[in-house]
């Protein structure tokens, strides 16, 4: 046998590993991948809080066990703060109570052990896209992927709709396709989009909060979900867990209080998901009061993501490539991969080049080099697949020529930025994602720049 290599693009190779991997598990191979796969053998992230009889014993009766938990609410202050806004607004609809009761129906029958698994394997969210036509009530995550969805339709005067991920193969043992459709005549089901979920998951979305939560009583459903959200949990942790509402866990369990932290995690931190500093701080560049440590004490976190295209002698993940196939893509990079799997559906993303130039500077540069970004697309971030090094994007139209910043660089290939933090930042989300002017003179005049560049 002789074998013969050939040249082949990584979306391409990723594209031949899906579909390897998929026809494996249609014959039953044991696979060790995280991604693609339905199961991940070998591994049990869950293991730790519930052994394996446990997980049997919750499957087998769901709302049962966790009936019998006695685990108290974890103390998440500081993400509570952070989203107390986005929870002041969940409250405030008029339809709350009978939202908050759907919520309940799939905490209690479809995450396990739910109490004590909150935040480290699954969370929730309020209020994201809330600057769009469909502003979410409340998304529940677990792993890498979104597995229950509730949003509102603005221009239906604010009509639910929602979805839910569930195990294909449970769903099909327990029903068949006819019977299942005449009880729930305006379901749609569809493949789930989501690599973490593996090929045997369906996606099943449905109009109405009496429809969804009616779908949400079916015992069929709430079994083919539960058992896709404990292989999530098998897998790995949560990493969405930065956009955690503890409040509406609170509203599900309003006859429980919270405890004291035990550990950083169960405290709501997430440190490898956490908003980062660029390298040269704006504190140390604009020498402005306030510190750096305050950032969890503020209101909702919006970040925003500076992204790079490849470099030109690849030949590959250019400018042109994102807005021909609406991603954005870098090569695997364990540096930044983590941050592109926080990057989240409804997020503002930019790509910029970084240089140093000696040409056409709007102020005297003394002779000096001086470091500017151009950017070239901006857009919104509308799925992540979940591989750490691409998400797909709608991209607004490019202008003809790229906007230049000055002085206040960066040349990682994704840099998360959050409004509201420091001036530096906030100039530079105006500028990049939404047209502002850079304040040039106050940025060539701060201490950093000041002996080079100022007045």
């Amino acid at each position: 046998m002789r074998l013969l290599v050939r040249t082949a693009s990584k979306q391409e190779l990723r594209r031949v590993e899906r579909k390897l991997t998929h026809e494996l598990e249609g014959v039953g191979a044991p696979l060790r991948n995280v991604l693609n796969a339905s199961i991940t053998s070998g591994v049990d992230a869950l293991s730790e809080l519930l052994d394996e009889e446990g997980q049997a014993s919750w499957l087998r009766d769901p709302v049962g066990y966790n009936s019998l938990d006695d685990t108290p609410l974890k103390d998440m202050e500081g993400q509570s703060i952070r989203y107390s806004t986005a929870a002041k607004r969940y409250l405030e609809h008029g339809d709350e109570p009978e939202v908050t009761d759907l919520l309940r129906r799939f905490i209690e029958g479809c995450i396990p052990a739910p109490r004590a698994t909150e935040f480290q394997y699954w969370s929730v969210s309020t209020g994201t896209y809330g600057n769009t036509r469909f502003p979410r009530r409340f998304c529940v995550s677990v792993g890498k992927m979104e597995v229950f969805v509730l949003s509102a339709d603005k221009k239906r005067g604010g009509e639910l709709f929602g979805h839910v991920n569930v195990r294909a193969s449970v769903l099909d043992q327990l029903t068949d396709v006819d019977s299942f459709l005449e009880d729930h005549p305006t379901v749609q089901l569809s493949e789930s989009p989501y690599d973490d979920a593996g090929s045997d998951a369906v996606r099943l979305d449905i109009d109405g909060l009496e429809a969804m939560t009616k779908l949400m009583s079916d015992r069929r459903v709430v079994a083919a979900a539960g058992a896709l959200v404990l292989d999530l949990m098998r897998k790995h942790f949560c990493v969405y867990t930065r956009y955690h509402c503890p409040q509406l866990v609170e509203r599900v369990y309003p006859e429980l209080r919270r405890r004291p932290a035990e550990s950083p995690t169960e405290a709501g931190s997430a440190p490898d998901l956490a908003v980062e500093l660029p390298a040269s701080s704006a504190q140390s560049v604009m020498d402005e009061p306030g510190t750096f440590d305050e950032i969890e004490d503020l209101g909702d976190v919006e970040i925003y993501w500076i992204v790079s295209p490849g470099p030109k002698s690849s030949n590959r993940n250019q400018v042109s490539d994102f807005f021909t196939r609406s991603e954005w893509r870098m090569d695997p990079n364990p540096r930044y991969e983590s941050k592109v799997a926080d990057m989240r559906p409804g997020e503002r993303i930019a790509v910029r080049t970084r240089r140093n130039v000696v040409e056409q500077v709007p102020f005297d540069r003394r002779g000096h080099a001086v470091s500017v970004m151009d950017f070239h697309l901006r857009g919104v971030v509308t799925h992540n697949p979940g591989d750490g090094c691409s998400v797909q994007v709608k991209w607004e139209k490019p202008t003809e020529r790229p906007s230049r910043f000055y002085l206040y660089t960066s040349q990682d290939t994704v840099w998360p930025l959050a409004s509201g933090f420091q001036f530096v930042w906030d100039q530079l989300i105006d500028f990049a994602f939404f047209g502002g002017e850079q304040d040039i003179d106050r940025f060539r005049n701060a201490p950093f720049w000041l002996d080079r560049f100022g007045d």
